[in-house]
């Protein structure tokens, strides 16, 4: 399946699907902040909390309740665990034309998010495409928590 979703100015995301359907948003709580909300059309919130002295962690919760979490390792790379016992790897691929992938277990590339700097928005947009045999790639809370992933890559890259 393939998402699109843009970003004004760098704190806020919207996801959207093919039809240009709004699916959820990624809120910033403020400009260099990486606590942030995922809100869907629904109404439900979920909050990431960093967790940690130097935030090598992240808790993704669904009020009180630990629905995921993000780990940083020495390697570059995100490891998102979620409760129900899934895993996957989230890296940067390539040099020069990179993007963005998800890996489970397996190291099978589940999703690749293209990440790409709008200079007259002075924003990033991102276009992402999943693999149909992983469920959670089509949750809207799960392609949001991609986007923070890349933003958070991206911010320790520069």
């Amino acid at each position: 399946m393939k998402f699109s979703a843009r970003g004004a100015r760098n704190s806020f995301f919207e996801l959207k699907d093919v039809g240009d359907a709004s699916l959820g948003k990624l809120d910033y709580t403020s400009w260099f902040s990486i606590k942030a909300e995922i809100l869907l059309p629904s109404g439900k919130i979920y909050t990431l909390n960093p967790q940690g002295a130097f935030h090598t962690s992240v808790s993704v919760l669904d009020g009180m309740k630990r629905i995921a979490s993000l780990k940083f390792n020495w390697k570059g790379q995100i490891i998102i665990e979620l409760e129900n016992g899934g895993s996957y790897a989230f890296k940067r691929v390539g040099f020069f034309n990179y993007h963005y992938g998800v890996f489970s277990e397996h190291e099978h590339e589940t999703a690749i998010v293209h990440q790409q700097f709008k200079i007259a928005e002075f924003s990033f947009s991102y276009q992402i495409e999943t693999d149909d045999n992983y469920p959670e790639m089509g949750q809207p809370e799960f392609l949001l928590l991609l986007i923070y992933c890349c933003n958070y890559l991206h911010s320790r890259e520069t």
